[in-house]
């Protein structure tokens, strides 16, 4: 469901004042009329963008309604949008002509010679307004021009007319210069019972050219008496405008010789925009879902409010940030987290380098988790560096501080070393639970709220779950996805079967029921050579492929031994019968049980740290013993992604004797021995990656002098290259 968004526009409608503008209005409304009846003068309404000035000025407008009984007439204007001097000033007068033309038509209708009097008043005052105008318009342009206010290689700061000369040839060729009409029309207006409020709105949205007509049009041009000027702005934005037109060194000086009183919008009470914000966010929330804000996440979403909405400072800043709610959340509402996707907008609206550096620092921390890259100490170091710039301050309950963050993004901390304050270790849980929440923190979730779609390194939400529903319901198609996810490469070069294994963690296999469990335990047995065949070697420092593999089958095995035993003891040995990944199998997973058990090597694991009992595991090593034996498995050997694997698995699960008569009957054959001998050679890296061959691996199942000298002979035959590299993976292993 969408939602409606917020205009920005400035109110009218007092119903809607949650922030006593009206009041104001009330309260100021008398002082304008009052100012309006003596000499002239400029007020400065001062606030910042987005302050509600032109609010103000929409109750203020209404209020001065009511002065119109004591012949008190407002007139609005907005330079930002007249092109010229010409039309600033005609905005101007014209109003005003046409408000004496209304009294005149009044005192037509009375009678007696006073009223012909007022009238022919009247009348007159029209006429100088009329033949002032442009005078005026001309005149400012050419004294401009004669003051210097140049913009260099430019034309005139004035603007619309080149022609300065001419100008003020004209000027100087009138009756009455435009000094005197202006003087003669003060007389006559004082000599009359009529006021008038000129309110000059958005003087801050000026250009600095712009700006200087506009002040020297109030001070220089047209300050009548009986006319009071209300001169709306920020001040600073206004000052600097000055400042740059003027080519002054203080513009904020200069702006205190043109306004001599000034009424500062307040500031909004204390919590009062916190308090709107979180209103209107909850609106937004119940709209959208469908149901309120309870419990954790409306308690999570108070306090994001409370700590980001701490430098909130003006109601437009309020409806940034909800109008990008607004505007956003309907579309991602299943792959974020809301109090999360407010904190963001409130950091993107108030503190916008920060909303920078979040993006940059979850992206990278995004392929750190994933293990798809790292983060050089350096680069580490220029990030920490970064956020204490932006995040300067040490107290916890500070937004400008780096405790403020450590809520909702991950790895940081307030640490005196810039390196030290970011990419620090967070738990499995924490991450697991960031990803279940779909957090800010989350590494699956983070450009969501960034960008609208989830990162390409990982699967989106819907694939991850569709494979969840085929464990639960077609084993075999699970099988062949999770086959085509190993071929397919991520731009980290890993695979994206890799990818769905790091999510099977412990917080998603808990989430998961008995069918589902099954599925994928007999999907990965299935499956897993094809892993091991496509995923090589190439793992100089992460877990392998079969290691990550082995520890999802051990997490789905506690899982369900906790739901149903009697179906997980039914599950391990279909494993072990059916299984298609014999390699896998017999080389890895049952081999790395009878280590946990004891049966082999002298590291037993603790029995409450079994995943299957002892009596299961019996049974199911039975089965493997007659399955590995018969010869339609044995043919198999030569052609497994991982020979040495399974021949060391073949040997723990039946002894040596079977496995070694297979390897030298294997060997009679010349290419046969080689093959072997190839298969036995180890892993290991120093300046890069070696492969030696080591008399401990060969002699479990050869003997090695006889090794030796058979290389020896074949050495210069057919079988030369590969005896050479045999050799120098001999000599390797030597050191």
């Amino acid at each position: 469901m969408t939602t409606r968004l917020d205009s920005d526009r400035a109110l009218e409608n007092a119903a809607e004042d949650k922030f006593g503008f009206a009041d104001m209005a009330k309260r100021l409304a008398p002082s304008l009329v009052e100012a309006s009846k003596g000499d002239g003068i400029v007020i400065g309404l001062e606030g910042k963008w987005g302050s509600g000035k032109t609010s103000l000025l929409n109750f203020l407008r209404h209020e001065l309604v009511a002065a119109q009984d004591e012949e008190i007439y407002t007139i609005t204007i907005a330079p930002w949008l007249n092109g010229d001097t010409s039309s600033l000033v005609t905005s101007l007068l014209e109003p005003m002509t046409a408000i004496l033309k209304k009294k005149e038509d009044e005192i037509a209708q009375a009678d007696g010679g006073q009223a012909h009097e007022s009238k022919a008043r009247l009348a007159e005052v029209g006429q100088l307004l009329r033949a002032y105008g442009p005078k005026t318009a001309r005149r400012a342009a050419s004294i401009a021009n004669v003051v210097g206010y140049l913009v260099p290689g430019a034309k005139l700061v004035g603007g619309t007319l080149e022609a300065g000369a001419i100008a003020v040839e004209q000027v100087l060729s009138t009756e009455k210069t435009p000094s005197e009409l202006k003087q003669e029309i003060g007389r006559k207006i004082q000599e009359l019972n009529i006021g008038f409020v000129i309110i000059l709105d958005d003087l801050d949205r000026l250009e600095p050219e712009q700006a200087v007509e506009v002040v020297r049009l109030v001070r220089s041009v047209a300050d009548f008496p009986k006319v009071a000027y209300l001169m709306c702005y920020d001040r600073e934005v206004l000052a600097q405008a000055l400042k740059t037109g003027l080519k002054v060194e203080d513009g904020d000086l200069y702006l205190q010789k043109i306004v001599q009183l000034t009424f500062n919008i307040p500031l909004p009470e204390p919590f009062d925009l916190r308090i709107q914000f979180l209103e209107e966010a909850q609106s937004i929330y119940a709209k959208v879902i469908g149901n309120n804000a309870e419990g954790e996440l409306l308690d999570d979403l108070k306090a994001a409010v409370d700590q980001q909405g701490m430098r909130l400072s003006t109601p437009r800043e309020v409806k940034l940030s909800l109008n990008a709610i607004r505007f956003v959340f309907p579309q991602i509402k299943d792959d974020v987290h809301f109090p999360d996707f407010c904190r963001l907008h409130l950091i993107k609206t108030t503190h916008y380098k920060l909303y920078q550096w979040l993006e940059t620092y979850l992206s990278v921390r995004s392929v750190l988790v994933t293990g798809d890259a790292t983060v050089a100490s350096d680069e580490r170091a220029r990030i920490g560096e970064e956020l204490k710039k932006i995040l300067p301050l040490e107290g916890v309950g500070s937004a400008q501080s780096i405790w403020s963050l450590q809520r909702f993004v991950p790895g940081v901390s307030n640490q005196k070393k810039p390196e030290e304050s970011v990419f620090n270790q967070t738990s499995p849980l924490s991450v697991s639970e960031a990803i279940r929440l779909k957090r800010l923190g989350s590494p699956l979730h983070y450009r969501f709220y960034f960008a609208l779609t989830g990162p390409k390194t990982v699967m989106q939400d819907e694939d991850f779950k569709s494979l969840l529903e085929l464990a639960k319901a077609d084993v075999k198609k699970l099988t062949s996805r999770l086959s085509e996810e190993v071929i397919k490469r991520r731009s980290s070069g890993k695979t994206w079967f890799e990818h769905v294994l790091d999510r099977l963690d412990d917080a998603c296999i808990s989430g998961l029921d008995e069918d589902q469990l099954v599925g994928l335990l007999l999907s990965l047995s299935n499956m897993m050579d094809i892993a091991l065949k496509e995923d090589g070697d190439h793992r100089a420092f992460s877990l392998s492929l079969d290691g990550i593999a082995n520890l999802v089958m051990k997490s789905c095995l506690r899982r369900l031994q906790a739901l149903n035993p009697d179906r997980q003891c039914e599950t391990v040995l279909k494993v072990a019968s059916d299984g298609e990944a014999i390699n896998w199998l017999v080389g890895y997973f049952f081999r790395s049980q009878l280590f946990r058990h004891g049966k082999v090597g002298d590291k037993a694991e603790r029995a409450d740290q079994w995943e299957i009992s002892e009596q299961i595991l019996d049974q199911a090593i039975e089965i493997l013993k007659e399955r590995i034996s018969q010869p339609a498995i044995k043919k198999l050997i030569p052609g497994l992604p991982d020979v040495s694997a399974y021949l060391y698995g073949w040997m723990n699960i039946t002894g040596d004797d079977e496995v070694v008569e297979w390897v030298q009957g294997y060997c009679k054959d010349d290419d046969g021995f080689l093959n072997i001998l190839n298969h036995l050679r180890g892993w290991v890296m120093s300046d890069k990656i070696y492969h030696p061959l080591s008399k401990e691996s060969v002699t479990l199942f050869l003997d090695w002098d006889e090794t030796l000298m058979r290389l020896e002979r074949l050495k210069d035959g057919e079988f030369s290259d590969r005896v050479a590299e045999l050799n120098t993976a001999i000599e390797q292993s030597r050191h």
